[in-house]
């Protein structure tokens, strides 16, 4: 289990068989590795002009995992993927709103 600590809104980031966070507020999150993967907003994965998804969710293994994650500055967290993929940036208001 690699846990990650930082003083922002989020007071602890947990990888486990899922994405754990623990908010400032204790509001808890829990997050399927597949879903994020598949809601990945790099300029990969989206069109950047149009906004269209064009990953395809097929593409992605079932056994998806995340290897690492560390904290982009205060806003976001850079997830590295057993796929290799590692551009995608979430950032916490996102996060925040669909945990």
């Amino acid at each position: 289990m690699v846990q990650i600590r930082k003083k922002t809104r989020v007071e602890k980031i947990l990888l486990a068989d899922d994405l754990y966070i623990l908010w400032r507020d204790g509001h808890e999150s829990r997050y399927d590795f597949f879903a994020l993967r598949d809601a990945c907003p790099c300029a990969s994965c989206i069109d950047e002009i149009t906004g269209q998804k064009t990953l395809d969710t097929s593409s992605i293994a079932k056994d998806i995992h995340a290897l690492s994650c560390e904290y982009v500055g205060n806003y976001a967290i850079r997830i590295r993927w057993s796929d290799g993929h590692d551009t995608g940036l979430y950032n916490f208001k996102l996060l925040r709103e669909r945990g």
